[in-house]
């Protein structure tokens, strides 16, 4: 792909607000910045490839990164009647609000749907600089949960994140998930571990499952944790010491795209098992946990 003559452009983005925001705020807005930059550098027909995620090209992942940001900026929901199409993969509620600002913008330019990307980010920008440390400590709905807005931020940033890595898998572009944004993002999939050992996949008491990524630092995520079930599972120290019940090696690709259900990891392709392979599959099988 040559990424030196895209099709699009469009005014740069708004630079970052000054001063010391926390680490979410400033992680998010970065974010936006290397997304930004991809799709400023797309051709035009790179706009249309068809995602990991069902239904989805290019175009529409970048709909749904704005459409999110539109909603946090104070617009309602597009009132719109999903077609019958979209069935097939709109399954909860919501999706289906996704799915309503992706079929808005369909009828969007290439063009247009790149300029207002920019510019709801430059809206929520302006919104977040404007935050006072209450502001950002009150309590509001999310994804996981009621939590502080500035912890939502932080789910926003492993939002954009991944949907970073989805349009670079469907260009066919070198994934980059790891840097300072990836370490922090990771930490979603990684926090989610304990529920899908102890939960989903049902580890029996007394097990000690060891997950290692491996790659190089600057575009992987190197880590090692285990989760430890006691009554409850939980995050626990690599114990070399301590044999585990079940040992899951990724590469960082796989580990990522597994865990938000892009792939369905199998032994041999970019994922080994050693010590119990029941249950290695078993939590492979688990692995997804984003809705």
């Amino acid at each position: 792909m040559d990424t030196n003559s895209p099709d699009v452009t469009t005014d740069a983005p708004a630079a970052e607000p000054a001063g010391q925001a926390p680490e979410e705020i400033r992680h998010l807005i970065q974010q936006w910045k290397r997304l930004d930059e991809l799709l400023a550098g797309l051709k035009r027909d790179d706009w249309i490839a068809p995602t990991p995620l069902p239904g989805w090209t290019v175009r529409d992942v970048v709909a749904h990164v704005a459409g999110t940001e539109h909603m946090l900026a104070g617009e309602t929901v597009p009132d719109i009647e999903l077609p019958a199409s979209a069935r097939e993969y709109v399954l909860n509620p919501i999706a289906e609000l996704n799915e309503k600002f992706v079929q808005e913008a369909r009828p969007l330019a290439v063009e247009d749907a790149f300029e207002d990307f920019r510019d709801v980010v430059a809206e929520r920008t302006e919104q977040l600089s404007e935050m006072s440390a209450a502001d950002l400590e009150a309590e509001t709905d999310s994804p996981v949960g009621r939590v502080p807005f500035r912890r939502f931020m932080g789910v926003r940033v492993f939002d954009c994140w991944i949907h970073e890595d989805d349009i670079r898998q469907a260009i066919g572009m070198q994934h980059h998930l790891g840097g300072d944004i990836g370490r922090f993002a990771v930490g979603e999939i990684v926090n989610a571990l304990p529920r899908i050992v102890g939960k989903k996949a049902a580890a029996p008491d007394g097990s000690r499952v060891r997950f290692r990524v491996t790659g190089d630092a600057g575009t992987d995520l190197p880590l090692a944790t285990d989760v430890v079930v006691d009554g409850r599972a939980a995050l626990a120290d690599v114990d070399d010491t301590a044999q585990p019940t079940v040992e899951l090696v990724f590469d960082t690709p796989t580990f990522v795209r597994a865990a938000t259900g892009r792939i369905v990891a199998e032994p041999g392709s970019g994922v080994e098992i050693s010590g119990d392979e029941d249950l290695g599959r078993t939590i492979l099988g688990s692995l997804a946990f984003t809705i």
